[in-house]
């Protein structure tokens, strides 16, 4: 094949091809008109300003006013820019907030799940401590929240919140009574305060079987106690109650007395 010829069959090519895209042409620019429909009102939906905030989750009133009132202070700017990530950052970052996840609800509405740190008693003079013992500053408008109230050293928290929360278990059975306070000392000591003024001693082991026993007593003998009964389990068959410095000991059987620790 000659050079011209070459040439000759190149051209008749591109003039076939160029042929084709023409009759093509008729299918292709709708396609591209509806791309570039749904492109620009995609990046205008993306542009639009938040106009609603849904706060979801399992909390009460204050928790609800509170996170209301901090949001509109302090994450207008990330709330606005659809920041989700930095959104969620930031509300997990109060000391009464547990989990955060911002999501958006199309086209303007930010939907944030929050789960707050629940109270379940008072830890030292100023914190909450929720149910797994994780210890967290209380919430604006928590200051008159009457709940049990647990003292300890800083590491003893899970350990003080397990045994309240089994105490509280045997205690259920009666309606006249409740935990006021749990305490350890540093010895491991262990003193409970009952909401009648009630103080029992537990010691440093068996707490549980003790406290059954305070409770079978109470009820075997129907036995009257005041705000300065002090009742002492550290003995393994027996208690000593002391009411206003008269202390007297009761045997829970037969067998010679043994105190514990």
């Amino acid at each position: 094949m000659t050079f011209k010829h070459a040439v000759i069959v190149m051209w008749r090519k591109a003039r076939a091809g160029s042929r084709s895209a023409f009759r093509q042409l008729p299918f292709i620019l709708p396609v591209v008109a509806v791309c570039t429909v749904l492109l620009t009102f995609a990046v205008h939906v993306a542009r639009q300003p938040v106009e609603r905030v849904i706060i979801v989750g399992d909390m009460g009133d204050a928790h609800r006013e509170a996170l209301q009132h901090w949001l509109t202070d302090n994450v207008n700017d990330a709330v606005a820019a659809w920041d989700l990530d930095e959104t969620e950052a930031l509300i997990e970052g109060l000391p009464w907030i547990k989990a955060a996840a911002a999501t958006r609800l199309w086209p303007n509405t930010m939907r944030i799940g929050v789960q707050p740190h629940l109270p379940v008693a008072q830890w030292g003079d100023g914190s909450f401590l929720n149910a797994q013992g994780q210890v967290f500053e209380p919430v604006p408008g928590s200051e008159d929240w009457v709940l049990p109230k647990l003292s300890g050293d800083l590491n003893q928290q899970a350990e003080l919140m397990d045994l309240y929360l089994g105490l509280s278990r045997l205690l259920s059975r009666s309606d006249d009574v409740r935990l006021d306070s749990v305490s350890m000392d540093s010895l491991g000591q262990m003193d409970v305060q009952l909401t009648n003024g009630v103080r029992l001693k537990l010691g440093r082991e068996s707490h549980l079987t003790r406290f059954q026993r305070f409770l079978t007593w109470r009820e075997r003998f129907s036995v009257k106690v005041n705000s300065q009964t002090v009742i002492d389990l550290r003995y393994r068959n027996a208690l000593a109650v002391s009411d206003g410095g008269v202390t007297g000991l009761l045997a829970a059987s037969t067998q010679p007395i043994e105190r514990g620790y």
